[in-house]
């Protein structure tokens, strides 16, 4: 039988702990890190790209000066999109505190609402193509009622799982509810929070066929409790 011997403590004092086998004292389980989807970081960097390609207008020198100067356009912003790619592809996640990098990056952006509405539906889109399969096809099969509620129920756990959001549905509207959203982690103005509107109205387009409006009404940046954004149908003019 292995006796007991004293190990180190937490604050560095000698306490009496078990002795593991071989002689390797026991210790506690690491804290695991928190990490984020891989595809929130890769819209990002994506919808930066994008925004820095030029565009083909026969312009060619011109062109090639903006691939020098435009971050998008640089292998760093490649080699990093490509890792977050296959991660994603995986259904991996990255180090919060990377992601958090990336949404600061493209915050000091004259250009970032841009960035963060077109990143917003980018991720949105990834989202429901790699998770939302099952669910569009048992939609397509139902009553237009039940095919309402399946379609709510895959929003909200692609919310939930994805974007770390709570859907709440109150007839005839949606609202979608963050306590604390890396955007406002980020960035405490509430500039990144575009992110999300974009991503939660795209949720939405792409899995229930909605038409109308998402409008930020609470703000984390404000004050507010937390971010909070319902739905307004569209406008009809006749």
């Amino acid at each position: 039988m292995t006796p007991f011997r004293p190990g180190p403590a937490r604050d560095g004092s000698s306490t009496p702990g078990w002795a593991a086998p071989g002689g390797l004292s026991s210790a506690p389980s690491p804290v695991p890190k928190p990490t984020v989807a891989a595809l929130i970081p890769l819209s990002l960097l994506e919808a930066l790209r994008n925004l820095d390609t030029p565009v083909e207008d026969g312009m060619d020198e011109l062109a090639e000066e903006i691939v020098v100067r435009r971050l998008g356009l640089s292998p760093t912003v490649a080699a990093q999109i490509q890792r977050y790619r296959q991660t994603a592809e995986r259904g991996g996640t990255i180090d919060l505190d990377e992601v958090l990098s990336v949404i600061r990056l493209v915050g000091r952006r004259p250009d970032a609402p841009l960035v963060f509405a077109d990143a917003g539906r980018r991720a949105a889109r990834y989202a429901a193509r790699t998770r939302g399969r099952s669910s569009r096809t048992l939609a397509r099969m139902s009553s237009k009622g039940l095919a309402r509620r399946i379609t709510l129920r895959n929003v909200a756990r692609l919310a939930r799982t994805i974007f770390d959001g709570e859907l709440n549905s109150n007839p005839p509207g949606v609202e979608f509810k963050m306590a604390t959203p890396l955007s406002i982690v980020a960035l405490q103005g509430g500039e990144a929070c575009l992110f999300y509107g974009s991503a939660y109205l795209e949720l939405l387009r792409v899995l229930t066929g909605f038409e109308g409006a998402l409008l930020h009404q609470s703000c984390r940046s404000r004050g507010d409790e937390a971010c909070l954004w319902r739905t307004a149908p569209a406008e009809v003019y006749e």
